[in-house]
């Protein structure tokens, strides 16, 4: 009879989050359009991959190439891929994503700004702007996850990201209740450009 083997994968999510972007691909998966602004999960064979994500109209020039790259994956762990930048300048930020699951009563959110040019970002709840809760996140650079509680009295959380440097809006974002109750870990995206176009939002990655 026919013994099951078992393949090691490494689990992958891919955001899409280039400033005037189109969207992409990953080789070897035709089928899957990771649209701008969107997110997709892939498993992915371990060890080094030549991750090769390209934009749907343009194969020959890539958004990613994980040859170049060097990427090495682990069986059993999980990492997200940002592209982020604009499609003449991409940055990619690959994260290890190495955070312990909790079931706790609270959420955990992290900020990565993602605005190509823009400046240093602070976010606040729009409860209590007088609080940082998240301080001078520069371009392609990400904070740590922060807690905060689920309960009936925080049912959803309205953030909204600020210029650091002059303490101007520029953008808000809600965590609906029905995320707070039903996940835990999430990613608030600072997307576009600032004073520009397109204009600025916040992509909500959620983690688990």
């Amino acid at each position: 009879r026919d013994i099951a083997t078992s393949i090691p994968l490494a689990s992958l999510k891919v955001i899409n989050i280039v400033s005037g972007g189109d969207a992409v691909k990953l080789r070897g998966v035709p089928h899957v359009t990771i649209n701008n602004n969107g997110i997709e999960d892939y498993g992915i064979l371990v060890s080094k991959q030549d991750l090769y994500i390209y934009p749907t109209a343009d194969s020959l020039h890539p958004y990613f190439n994980g040859n170049n790259s060097k990427v090495e994956l682990d069986a059993q762990q999980c990492y997200s891929l940002f592209l982020g930048g604009t499609p003449s300048e991409i940055t990619p930020v690959l994260i290890h994503e190495n955070w312990d699951m909790k079931y706790d009563g609270n959420i955990y959110v992290r900020v990565l700004n993602f605005s190509p040019g823009g400046p240093p970002i602070t976010v606040n709840l729009s409860a209590t702007p007088e609080v940082k809760e998240f301080s001078n996140i520069e371009y392609a650079r990400w904070s740590d996850f922060k807690s905060f509680t689920k309960s009936s009295v925080n049912p959803s959380y309205q953030f909204e990201v600020r210029n650091a440097n002059t303490d101007d809006l520029i953008t808000t974002v809600t965590l609906s209740a029905f995320r707070v109750a039903r996940f835990n870990h999430f990613t608030l995206v600072l997307r576009g450009i600032v004073d520009g176009s397109p204009a600025p939002g916040v992509t909500s990655v959620i983690h688990n």
